[in-house]
């Protein structure tokens, strides 16, 4: 696993952390720093959240001021006041502990739907106390009770209910199928006649209910449905009765269907495309109920375009004639607060659903005009979550407030929001949903124009019409009079905050604008954002604007919209005369866009996009070396996190949304050195405790998150949480008491996409010819690191009964994997045994990558299995490749990591630089992987590689109370990196000069640091830090100095006083 204990160093690690304790005489920086006061105030691991759930315990952390904390104090107030004037919720008084995170709220119980604020102040290991820190608010959750908030959204469309009637219809297939909807209630409930084409040439009758598809049987038609041919067909409604005629032949009789009246409409899957011509409906008496030559260049059909007389469905499509779509709803409604009260804190509180169709949010929530947030993310199982966002600043004081809601889904249509305002004398108002809202149907704004998903989810184009939007409509004084009242909708079950940060928008300019020709124009914005753009625009009325995003181009400055994923990222949007503001709603991943249609003249500044963005400090994390190359591999990946995060961690917003395991594990790592923000992550793998994917291996990456999380943080309650599920992950049922290897006699043959399948790999062609049998060393290798982690959480929990058998199980299989599976004479590990136990006589790349990379070897076989990677070079995927270069700096061989960090082959990030990719791949070039996606944030691993691997930070107790940093210098002259922790930002630098490796270290309060400074074996045993000798303790070429206290320190093996004014050692204290 990548974090402590994966190398042949742990050992040694876990013993120097305790000489940590020992402390250094002070640098001059560390004695400034006990004057400074503590910062950094977190409330369960977040930045002044909104919806705190704990009320009993909910865990406090700040950074310390001082080299080691001996005592602190907190106070909890409902007010600032409070804080000052002693009026307080809970004084700990002074409490002897070095805790400075995880510290728990000892207080009264909290009150659901309260603001607090709370300071800190803490005592040095030598008696002294800082100053108060300054004040932090924080608000609890609303709970189940929202007062007379209830969830709202539009009224029943209504239907046309033709009923009797004759529908006639010339069709021609375009790919595979023609398909026709009809006795249609809405677009989510009708009767669907599918005909099959390519070579199928059946009638497959379904119906839908609730937008669940049925099919309710399969008809040969006799007849070969060729491409390019017109077919008539005549269907005939009588009741519960439909009689089919294909070319005036009757094909079928279905009898009993559910729906028997209705209109009309079409829907196609990822894959259907058809055209048609001359419909009509006829009634009972003869009478014309529709007809349609589609001479006329409109359409009544949005879900189609009309051209040379016939009407083309395209894919992913689905409306119906004449019956307006729920699915997108304005919802708005005001209040006024209290005239000459000043407002003390606000909070608002929403939630929707369903988030399931879009695999995305529901709502989009505005307070006069400006954005609040959105949501909800999914949820872990039966319950609905909901957030809680500060609008403090947002409302408007002794007058009117609106709040204006924009939300679209398929399915389980709701909305709710609760609103809290507290006055500084203590006064409450609330204000939420309900039959005084009033709501506008979206689907004039957003007429019904096809899918931008996948065969995975469903989610809107946006074919936005101007002149319908309601412009203003989340300010106050807007004119709703023509709106409908709400309809209230039933109250949720299971009501649950969400216990991470919220996504915000901001927007992003593009770093290049070409217009191609008047009114076209090319935008590159650099990277890629998740989101969309945020407009103002002069048009005249009718003029269209057509926006294509995408992830990659088709040809230079052009954007490829229809993207080999299978999304299509194209939104029309028809303006009205004058000026005008518009945005996207919904989720594109993109890093271009072309705009076509738009005036001409305009800039960079007319083009930001609107990104959609959790939380991120982008000066936390931040490196640089003295190679351009490794600069960019690291930028590239620190960037992917930023931008993919959003509000679950998922393979890829483009083609799945889905979350996976492994994906997840890495997205995890990447985040832990980029951003001192466990929440999303913990989350994420919560939900799929309860939604494992297929893969053998992929189970156990829970097991390694909820660890390394621990490793991060020194939470535990996660883990108190999730026990007895994770023991649940262990592979034990496959554990051979023989051998102590792990056997697996079933699906242990590269199959895929069942439960179980060994993957070892993925895509399948990148796994270097992968032998695979009953006995597979990646599955040993990954079981290993499941029992080793499964018994230090175990330990953690004071679980020691459990601890020793896991740890036993885990020392046998890693005895039996250097028995079994290691090659002496090849310095490799081989791909298996047999099962006759007889071993493979393959040695692919990833037997060793694996097992290096999960700690089985030990330091000699580490070195020579990296020697035999290197050798092999990137012979395996983004994923694998993770793990590759870990296992090549477990093995201290940092320059066969550089080599590879920074190769320009097909499997490397600087091809996918050079192949245009504003974030990492799903697979390394699309040469490997034709479907595959430009943001899977798997691929951004340098961005913990560098930083663990490159200069060894990793903690030696868990959250960071001490850590080691031991560098590896060899493929570069200098290099510096930063980044955050719970416990304050650490830094690390190296440059190599004169024949030797000075090394630099930024020390957060409260912790220590082993530091390592390489060292040739004619060195004395002496480091100079800041100049003073300190005795140093000889390992592995390097020097170990134990107790690097707070503060900016510069260690090397040189005399004087040089090396503390080398910049490139003391950037990252400044």
């Amino acid at each position: 696993m990548p974090g402590i204990r994966r190398s042949p160093l742990a050992v040694a690690l876990l013993l120097i952390a305790a000489l940590l304790l020992v402390a250094m005489p002070s640098s001059p920086a560390t004695s400034a720093a006990t004057a400074a006061i503590p910062s950094g105030l977190t409330v369960e691991q977040r930045t002044a959240p909104s919806d705190v759930d704990d009320l009993t315990g909910p865990i406090l952390g700040w950074h310390v001021p001082s080299a080691r904390q001996s005592a602190y104090q907190v106070q909890v107030a409902t007010s600032r006041a409070g804080l000052v004037s002693g009026n307080l919720v809970w004084d700990s008084r002074k409490v002897a502990s070095a805790a400075s995170t995880n510290v728990p709220y000892a207080g009264p119980a909290l009150t659901h739907g309260e603001g607090y604020e709370w300071r800190v102040r803490t005592w040095s290991g030598d008696g002294r106390v800082s100053p108060w820190s300054l004040p932090a608010h924080f608000g609890t959750a609303i709970g189940d009770d929202w007062g007379d908030s209830r969830p709202i959204w539009l009224g029943a469309p209504a239907s046309l209910g033709w009923s009797g009637y004759t529908l006639e219809a010339t069709f021609s297939i375009t790919t595979q199928n023609a398909t026709v909807v009809f006795n249609a209630q809405d677009a989510d409930n009708y009767l669907m006649w599918q005909f099959r084409g390519d070579g199928v040439n059946q009638l497959a009758p379904h119906q839908r209910v609730n937008g669940t598809f049925t099919q309710l049987k399969a008809v040969p038609l006799g007849v070969s449905l060729q491409r390019g041919t017109d077919y008539r067909i005549r269907i005939e409604v009588s009741g519960s009765t439909v009689r089919t005629y294909l070319d005036e032949t009757l094909v079928d009789t279905t009898e009993g269907v559910r729906f028997t009246s209705g209109s009309i409409g079409f829907r196609t899957g990822g894959s259907e495309r058809s055209t048609w011509d001359d419909l009509t409906v006829t009634g009972a008496d003869g009478a014309a109920l529709y007809g349609n030559d589609f001479e006329a260049p409109s359409t009544d059909f949005p879900c189609g375009t009309v051209s040379g007389g016939r009407l083309a469905i395209g894919t992913g499509q689905n409306c119906v004639y004449g019956v307006g779509s729920t699915d997108w709803a304005f919802l708005r409604g005001e209040f006024a607060t209290a005239p000459g009260k000043e407002v003390a804190w606000a909070t608002a509180f929403a939630t929707g659903s369903s988030p399931e169709p879009g695999r995305q949010y529901v709502y989009k929530l505005w307070l006069n005009g400006r954005f609040v947030g959105l949501g909800p993310t999914r949820s872990i199982s039966t319950e609905t979550r909901y957030d809680g966002f500060d609008v403090t600043d947002l409302v408007r004081e002794g007058g009117a407030n609106a709040l204006g809601a924009l939300a679209w889904t398929t399915r389980d249509k709701r909305f709710q929001a609760q609103v809290v305002v507290e006055y500084v004398d203590g006064s409450r108002q609330t204000f939420g949903t309900g039959e005084h809202w009033t709501t506008l149907p979206g689907a004039s704004v957003f007429p019904s124009a096809g899918s931008i998903g996948t065969q995975y989810f469903t989610a809107p184009k946006e074919n936005l019409q101007a002149a319908a939007y309601p412009a203003g409509f989340d300010s106050p004084g807007f004119d709703d009079s023509s709106w409908q009242p709400a309809t209230p909708k039933a109250q949720y079950d299971a009501l649950v905050a969400t216990p991470t940060d919220k996504v915000a928008q901001r927007l992003e300019l593009p770093v290049e604008v070409v217009e191609k020709v008047p009114g076209h124009y090319f935008v590159d914005y650099g990277r890629t954002w998740v989101g969309g753009v945020s407009l103002d625009l002069t048009g005249t009325a009718g003029q269209v604007v057509d926006l294509r995003f995408g992830e990659e181009l088709s040809a230079p400055r052009t954007v490829r919209y229809a993207m080999r994923t299978g999304n299509t990222y194209q939104d029309r949007w028809t303006l009205v005369d004058g000026p005008q503001h518009l945005e996207t709603w919904g989720m594109r991943v993109f890093r271009y866009l072309e705009v076509i249609g738009a005036p001409p003249g305009l800039t960079a500044a007319d083009f930001p996009a609107l990104a959609q963005v959790y939380p991120f400090d982008t000066s936390a994390a931040v490196f640089s070396s003295s190679d351009d190359a490794l600069n960019q591999v690291w930028q590239l990946s620190r960037n992917t996190v930023e931008a993919t995060n959003h509000n679950l961690y998922v393979d890829s917003w483009t083609r799945e949304r889905e979350p996976y395991e492994a994906d997840s594990y890495l997205q995890m790592m990447a985040n832990f050195f980029t951003s001192s923000d466990p929440t999303l992550g913990n989350y994420s793998i919560d939900y799929l405790l309860t939604r494992r994917t297929w893969p053998t291996e992929w189970p156990m990456y829970t097991i390694l998150a909820m660890h390394d999380s621990f490793q991060q943080t020194g939470d535990v309650a996660q883990l108190e949480r999730s026990y007895d599920q994770l023991v649940q992950k262990l592979p034990s049922e496959w554990v051979e008491q023989e051998t102590g290897l792990i056997r697996k006699d079933f699906r242990s043959n590269g199959c895929s996409s069942q439960t179980d399948c060994d993957i070892v790999d993925w895509p399948s062609s990148e796994r270097d010819g992968y032998v695979f049998r009953p006995y597979n060393t990646v599955i040993n290798a990954l079981g290993y690191r499941s029992f080793m982690d499964m018994a230090a959480i175990a330990e953690a929990l004071g679980k020691d009964a459990d601890a020793a058998s896991f740890r036993v199980t885990g020392d046998r299989l890693r005895t039996a994997i250097n028995e079994r599976l290691w090659d002496d004479a090849k310095g490799a590990y081989r791909d298996g045994l047999n099962a006759d136990r007889t071993p493979v006589d393959h040695w692919a790349v990833h037997a060793s990558v694996f097992a290096s990379a999960f700690g089985v070897p030990d330091a000699a076989r580490a070195a020579r299995a990296a020697d035999y990677v290197g050798s092999r070079g990137m012979q395996c995927s983004v994923y694998c490749a993770a793990f590759l270069i870990e296992s090549l700096y477990n093995g201290d061989r940092s320059d066969l990591a550089y080599q590879l960090l920074t190769s320009t082959g097909t499997r490397s990030w600087l091809n996918m630089i050079n192949d245009g990719a504003g974030a990492t791949g799903e697979a390394w070039d699309a040469s490997l992987k034709s479907n595959m996606t430009y943001s899977h944030p798997w691929a951004a691993s340098p961005a913990y590689n560098v930083p663990q691997g490159m200069f060894g930070i990793r903690p030696t107790t868990p959250g960071y109370g001490a850590f080691a940093v031991r560098p590896q210098p060899q493929a570069v002259d200098w290099a510096s990196v930063t980044l955050p922790t719970l416990k304050g930002g650490i830094g690390a630098a190296f440059h190599s000069v004169d024949g030797r490796t000075d090394v630099g270290v930024s020390v957060p309060g409260n912790t220590v640091a082993a530091v390592h400074v390489p060292a040739g074996e004619t060195t004395a045993d002496v480091v100079y830090v800041d100049g003073r000798a300190t005795s140093a303790v000889r390992e592995r070429g390097y020097l170990r100095v134990d107790g690097v206290p707070t503060g900016c320190h510069v260690l090397s093996t040189a005399p004087g006083g040089g090396p503390k004014d080398d910049d490139r050692l003391t950037s990252i204290c400044h």
